[in-house]
């Protein structure tokens, strides 16, 4: 009787271990693909990561592969003068559609990436209308990344909503797509939000802000009047510079509607 018992706390436990780091268990009942493309999406992340060990990747640099109908995503810390070789590994797949990079530039942490990632599971978890096992979680230094296939772009804004509602994240970059059709065209982009509730040690405005520096080592004036900022614009990531994690004052309406007043 010991035996049954053993197994049962030992699949407890690596079910409760997925759930704290975060990751997403896919199943063909919740994914929105078909069986045979997640097959291929699977197999296309699996060498990926391989190609990418071989070639000493995994020496103190975490990048995670994620492959959804074919369009890869690297997201983690990585150096400059690594990345474009990062993504040139990625592209050797002739199934690859395109990769899409995302790279956290390092800087300290207010919560732990374990606890921040337990407390994110949980809230999409507890998010009503949202299938969770839907969207795998990447966190980093109080910055969220969101990847997956949800249904429909109800459930998509969902996740993003219960994911800058998370005490401590600092901002939120979505990549969740909707199912797509045979021969799409779709290319992959992401959307920064910041957090509703930021950590305390968010990044702060310098204190020479609102000030010009007199050239001639003169008193300091105010700072000319500027016009707004434009609405941030997301190239696509295939085809332009690889995405890196800076807080962005990205309105809400673009591209999922008005998240705060949803």
């Amino acid at each position: 009787m010991k035996k049954p018992f053993h197994l049962f706390l030992l699949l407890a436990g690596l079910g409760l271990a997925c759930l704290l780091q975060g990751c997403a268990v896919y199943s063909t009942a919740s994914d929105e693909r078909l069986v045979d493309t997640m097959s291929s999406d699977k197999a296309i992340s699996g060498v990926i990561k391989k190609d990418l060990m071989a070639k000493r990747f995994a020496d103190g640099w975490n990048i995670s592969v994620y492959c959804y109908y074919g369009h890869v995503f690297l997201v983690g810390e990585c150096p400059k003068e690594l990345r474009a070789k990062a993504v040139q590994i990625a592209r050797r797949d002739k199934r690859v559609r395109s990769v899409t990079p995302h790279w956290f530039s390092p800087r300290p942490a207010e919560t732990s990436n374990f606890v921040l990632a337990t407390k994110l599971r949980s809230a999409l978890i507890g998010t009503g209308n949202l299938n969770s096992t839907r969207i795998d979680t990447e966190v980093n230094s109080n910055r969220v990344v969101l990847l997956g296939v949800a249904n429909s772009s109800e459930e998509r804004k969902l996740a993003v909503r219960a994911a800058r509602g998370v005490n401590g994240v600092a901002t939120v970059t979505s990549y969740i797509m909707l199912p797509l059709k045979p021969g799409s065209n779709f290319r992959p982009t992401g959307i920064t939000y910041q957090g509703l509730h930021q950590p305390k040690s968010a990044p702060a405005a310098p204190k020479s802000a609102g000030k010009t520096q007199d050239h001639k080592g003169g008193k300091a004036g105010p700072a000319p009047r500027q016009a707004q900022p434009e609405k941030p614009k997301t190239p696509p990531q295939d085809s332009g510079p690889a995405h890196e994690d800076i807080p962005l004052d990205t309105p809400d309406d673009a591209p999922y509607g008005d998240i705060d007043r949803v």
